[in-house]
């Protein structure tokens, strides 16, 4: 291709000193010979320059397809994640709603016992473990006691980072018994 180039340049430079002399000679078929060349070659170069435009044009094309590409798979991933985190928002509220029934049960239990053997205190000391192991767990989930007897639920009373970000988040939901489900862990 480099050779070609280099031919390119001296074989216009030889048709243009040819046609001189065949001006100077009046050499007419010389001269429609050499003008037919050198028209082959302008036209040449138009068409060269067209497929040029065709394929910048062509190129910017790709170029926005793949940019519109990129942003609809980040759009994609970040839609997958907030889905993602959307449902276990929801099955964690589904899980703490269902084992709240249980809470309210180990309750009741608890204020039903009486104590007055050994072995009764031993049960006790189980029952007690296991309820802390229970109320473990919910902590874990985001499920924290409120003191509700009483009082007008204040979601921003209990955690001081939620009073600092109250303008963002609603970040408390009242559910059953006296518990409240935080939505947003600290």
């Amino acid at each position: 291709e480099e050779s070609t180039q280099e031919k390119l340049p001296s074989a216009i430079t030889e048709s243009l000193r040819l046609y001189k002399e065949a001006l100077a000679s009046n050499d007419e078929p010389k001269i429609v010979e050499i003008e037919t060349f050198l028209q082959s070659l302008y036209e040449e170069k138009k068409v060269l320059q067209n497929k040029v435009a065709a394929l910048s044009i062509e190129v910017a094309l790709e170029r926005d397809r793949r940019l519109r590409i990129n942003a609809d798979f980040y759009n994609f991933r970040k839609r997958v994640e907030t889905e993602r985190l959307s449902l276990v928002t929801n099955m964690r509220e589904e899980v703490v709603e269902s084992l709240l029934p249980v809470l309210d049960n180990f309750e009741r239990a608890k204020s039903e016992i009486k104590v007055e053997t050994d072995g009764e205190k031993k049960i006790n000391s189980s029952y007690q473990s296991i309820f802390k192991q229970y109320l473990e767990t919910l902590r874990s989930l985001g499920v924290v006691p409120v003191d509700s007897a009483g009082n007008p639920y204040e979601p921003t009373a209990k955690d001081s980072k939620l009073n600092r970000l109250q303008d963002f988040f609603q970040a408390f939901s009242n559910v059953r018994s006296g518990f409240m489900k935080k939505w947003i862990q600290s």
